[in-house]
């Protein structure tokens, strides 16, 4: 529109909104105008969308710019009051049906029975307000169809819903976290947000953007607050009692971990456990003096081992390992529920069991003084350590007693004591033995480990097992010559099978270095190592110095392990394996899916406790060695072995010992602040 003479009251766009003022002048192509509050604004002429009455030039005083601002004033309430009184549904009644765009005066005449410039505007006005009933064109305003306007309605009642019941889940969530119970709404608006708060809780970094936001904003609008916002959220649920503890397990809810056993996996095993096991065709070794190594807390009991001098220097070592085959066949509930889990689970506060504990726990178990089925590996070892024969059998055993390690080590020490002479015969086997792997390239790299462990009434207790104990290597050696043995057992017969391997490093490790902390040199190594793999093709394992390695040793608790003894007992009785190639790929892939999730669940669980534990010393002191600098130096805390960044170590070196005051821990918010003293 041209440019209206000084002293009209026009109306222009301003942020998507109409404002009202009076034209001062032009300047510059633009136009001087005294806006409501009476300050002068200069806008471009394209902006003007009406010109709605003329009157005296305003003088550029403050007296002047206050009477114009007072003009417009009026001239905006005018119109709005007009634009309020128009019936834009009814203007819409009257119109729906011209089937063309309608010109702004006509529809000014129909809706105020006038067509002057602020009927006008008043009516575009009410037309743009509705937004419902009119859509703009190029020569005036289009009426929508009856199906459009409906479809339009129906949308902004939705959103309108959609809005009233987020301020009021909002509310809701406010309120909890106020500490007042929880009153659900019961919304979809309420259950997407729960459902999002509870993500970003479980997933922390790795949550959906959309679920993030959504999380956020409930977060903001229930002010509840947390060191990040992860715990925020996980603080706020459990105030409205999605969550059962402030130590409620996440690592369960992030990888779908089953917490329960199908009702048909548990009644099919007790059926098979109540059933007992077949002998036909298993060898009877209930004459054996038959041991047992294990945490006093392993209720899973899957190895057992056994010794024969057979003269000469030869030794025949018996690891006899537990069959769950013999009560659970491919594809029967119990099966399908131990392969969906894949392997079981260890966490501080409990575990969850592949194998429902009636069969893992109970008839399957190599429980001290019953008999029980096993798949017994006999290998016989020269002197030297090497094996000069071996044997895969099915058997019946009965375990003489049920050891612990710190009692063997107790044993191997004094030479004295139950089974002193077994204990001893079988230390001596894990001596050649390791010699034997050592001189083929093995890696004797045996770091400490902690354990902690959560009583049913939250008390904590933390214990630590050093693997280079005689009682730790005498196991471990059995269980490796045993994974040896299979491997060259199955790849022998060309039954497919699952293989564990490990490329040699690409470099020269590096030596230990007696004037450094073993953490450093555990950590160096451990970097240059390559990780393991699994395949269906056997391969050398370069940690354990050997040509091939099968995992045999843990049917009860890994579905890989429980799938290769299916198959040698399959070839025992002369049928074909129980898996062809390709069956055998795909339990591999489920599994190994299985059990890399579960180190990841395990993991992240032992830190939380490990936190909760070192929060109960918080104000205290803790030790620890320097076992990195680059790019931040790095701690391993003595007690707990926990690897820990500590920034404030300005200038710290490799291998320094150091004492550090725990400043702050917040386990859920995987948070711990450590200060050199």
């Amino acid at each position: 529109m041209t440019v209206p003479s000084p002293g009209t009251v026009v109306a222009w766009w301003e942020h998507d909104a109409i404002t009202f003022g009076v034209v001062v002048m032009e300047e510059k192509q633009r136009v001087v105008l005294v806006t409501t509050d009476a300050r002068e604004e200069r806008v471009g002429a394209s902006r003007l969308v009406a010109a709605l009455a003329s009157g005296p030039a305003p003088a550029r005083t403050p007296e002047g710019r206050r009477d114009a601002a007072a003009r417009a004033v009026a001239m905006a309430e005018s119109v709005g009051r007009r634009s309020a009184s128009v019936d834009v549904a009814t203007l819409w009644d009257l119109t729906k049906e011209s089937g063309a765009p309608i010109g702004e005066a006509t529809l000014a005449d129909l809706a105020l029975a006038e067509a002057d410039a602020p009927a006008c505007l008043a009516t575009v006005l009410a037309l743009a307000r509705d937004g419902v009933r009119f859509v703009r064109k190029a020569s005036g305003w289009q009426p929508r169809g009856e199906d459009a306007v409906r479809e339009i309605v129906v949308e902004r009642e939705q959103v309108a819903r959609r809005a009233e019941e987020k301020i009021a889940a909002s509310a809701a969530l406010s309120a909890a976290w106020r500490g007042e119970p929880f009153q659900t709404t019961g919304s979809a608006v309420e259950r997407r947000m729960l459902a999002a708060l509870e993500a970003l809780a479980v997933y922390d970094f790795e949550t959906p953007e959309k679920e993030r936001a959504l999380a956020t904003e409930a977060l903001q609008a229930s002010g509840a607050r947390g060191d990040r916002p992860s715990e925020a959220a996980f603080r706020l649920l459990r105030r409205t009692g999605r969550f059962d503890s402030d130590d409620e397990n996440l690592a369960i809810v992030r990888f779908g971990l089953r917490t329960a056993f199908t009702e048909e996996s548990l009644s099919a095993a007790a059926e098979a456990a109540a059933a007992g096991f077949d002998r036909t065709g298993r060898r009877d070794l209930t004459d054996r003096v038959i041991l047992t190594i294990d945490d006093a807390t392993t209720m899973e009991v899957d190895d057992a081992l056994s010794i024969l001098d057979r003269g000469n220097g030869y030794l025949e070592v018996g690891i006899h390992i537990a069959d769950p085959c013999a009560f659970m066949a491919a594809g029967d509930p119990v099966d399908v529920d131990a392969r969906a889990r894949g392997t079981t689970y260890y966490f501080p506060e409990g575990k969850l069991l592949m194998i429902p504990p009636v069969l893992s726990e109970g008839a399957a178990s190599l429980v001290a003084g019953a008999e029980r089925p096993a798949l017994s590996f006999l290998v016989t070892v020269d002197a030297n350590g090497l094996v000069a024969s071996s044997e895969i059998v099915r058997s019946v055993v009965r375990v003489a007693a049920r050891l612990d390690y710190d009692a063997v080590d107790a044993t191997l020490r004094d030479g004295a004591g139950a089974h002193a002479d077994v204990l001893t015969s079988l230390l001596a086997v894990a001596s050649r033995r390791e010699a034997v792997r050592r001189a083929a390239g093995a890696i004797a790299l045996r770091a400490p480990e902690t354990e902690i462990r959560v009583a049913a009434d939250g008390s904590m207790s933390l214990s630590r097992r050093d693997p280079d104990t005689p009682a730790q290597k005498l196991v471990s050696e059995a269980m490796i010559l045993a994974g040896e043995v299979a491997a060259v057992w199955l790849d022998t017969r060309r039954v497919p099978a699952i293989y564990r391997r490990q490329s040699a490093p690409d470099g020269k490790l590096p030596d230990a270095d007696p004037s450094q902390p073993d953490a450093v040199h555990i950590r160096a190594v451990r970097r240059q190592l390559k990780r393991g793999e699994a395949g269906l093709h056997p391969g050398a394992h370069h940690a354990l110095g050997l040509a091939a390695y099968a995992q045999v040793t843990s049917p009860l608790r890994r579905y890989q392990d429980l799938s290769l003894h299916r198959q040698i007992v399959a070839v025992l009785a002369g049928r074909p394996p129980e898996n062809d190639a390709a069956a055998m790929q795909a339990i591999l892939a489920s599994t190994e899916r299985a059990e890399s999730e579960g180190r990841r669940a395990e993991r992240a669980m032992d830190r939380y406790w490990t936190l909760r534990w070192l929060a109960n010393a918080t104000g205290g002191t803790v030790t620890g060695v320097v076992v990195d600098v680059v790019p931040r130096p790095i701690v391993v805390l003595d007690e707990t072995l926990l690897e820990q960044p500590v920034p404030a170590l300005v200038g710290a070196a490799t291998g320094d010992r150091v004492r550090l005051t725990i400043e702050r821990v917040n386990p859920r918010a995987d948070l711990l602040v450590l200060r050199p003293e």
